[in-house]
């Protein structure tokens, strides 16, 4: 069966939509468990125990930031 064009574009738009999410958080989610990674190494050496929470509010802040601009102006980037 031929598709309309609407029903076209409303499935490139699911398709965009899905891409451009995985597009931004794919890589903040990595970030995520690299900086558990480093907080774990961290946590082993006594004089970098205070870095710690510094060190999670930058990853927390980044993962926010992303999934902000992905919301805000996904569209216009991709």
């Amino acid at each position: 069966m031929l598709k309309t064009l609407v029903e076209v574009r409303y499935i490139m738009k699911d398709k965009y939509f899905i891409t451009t999410w995985l597009l931004i958080l794919v890589p903040l989610t990595v970030f995520l468990i690299i900086t558990i990674w480093v907080v774990d190494l961290l946590f082993l050496a006594p004089q970098w125990r205070q870095a710690i929470p510094a060190v999670v509010g930058f990853a927390a802040t980044f993962l926010v930031l992303g999934v902000f601009i992905r919301g805000k102006f996904g569209k216009l980037v991709f």
